[in-house]
């Protein structure tokens, strides 16, 4: 814990080694080779499933010299990798910025509560209340997803505690839930095509949930933060509500 500042000043100065190597290649070659470094990100596990890997393939292409390292975990947790300085960016549902970082919306990423028709009659023959959802298995990612509890607070205005199975896999989610293990919230990209063919169904038609979505930057005069932040931008523009 003792080196850790010291790890994370090095790894930064590693980048600026790294860019100002691209833009001097001749130097780097009388140093044997461009220079490569390390890049952290923070991610919740539906943005990776659903829409950010295109905006990191996108960033890739102009920062071939550039190495990406994400840390996965829940959107309303990920702000915290970049408050420890494990990261230097992160998606994140906090609109607050962090200290020395900057906070841009993204968007809003849409989740449907979703089971199969089957769990469907057998959990919900007599409809979707309170008491069957206490009864009924539900799917979390990992003790700190929140989100189905929220869903099953804003239907009921209770606080419900079903018998939950952890499964830490966005597309596992989407498995669990065809194969009858439980329902959960789905970001709507992921079931869409499964909605639509009936091999998912909703739990209540129409009542999903929305999360919006941040981007928390450092401040640091990085141009490759700044690139980046461009790329995510954009495709957040395009794939998020």
């Amino acid at each position: 814990a003792a080196g850790a500042p010291l790890l994370r000043h090095a790894e930064r100065v590693a980048l600026l080694e790294a860019e100002l190597a691209a833009t001097l290649p001749q130097q780097a070659s009388t140093r044997g080779g461009a220079a490569t470094a390390t890049l952290r990100i923070a991610v919740n596990a539906d943005s990776l499933a659903t829409w950010f890997a295109p905006a990191l393939a996108l960033f890739a292409q102009a920062h071939p010299q550039l190495r990406i390292d994400l840390l996965v975990d829940d959107q309303d947790h990920t702000a915290q990798a970049l408050r420890r300085g494990d990261v230097l960016a992160a998606v994140s549902a906090s609109a607050a910025p962090v200290q020395g970082c900057r906070s841009l919306p993204l968007g809003r990423l849409h989740y449907r509560a979703t089971a199969s028709p089957a769990f469907l009659r057998r959990w919900f023959a007599q409809g979707v209340t309170a008491a069957s959802l206490e009864r009924a298995p539900c799917l979390l990612f990992n003790r700190k997803d929140e989100l189905q509890i929220r869903w099953m607070r804003r239907l009921t205005r209770r606080t419900i505690a079903p018998a939950c199975h952890g499964l830490p896999s966005s597309q596992g989610f989407v498995e669990a839930c065809l194969a009858g293990l439980g329902w959960g919230m789905n970001p709507q990209a992921l079931v869409q095509s499964h909605l639509a063919a009936r091999r998912l169904v909703e739990l209540v038609p129409g009542q999903g949930i929305d999360v919006p979505l941040h981007w928390q930057v450092s401040r640091l005069a990085l141009p490759a933060l700044a690139d980046l932040t461009s790329a995510v931008r954009a495709v957040a523009k395009g794939a998020l509500q």
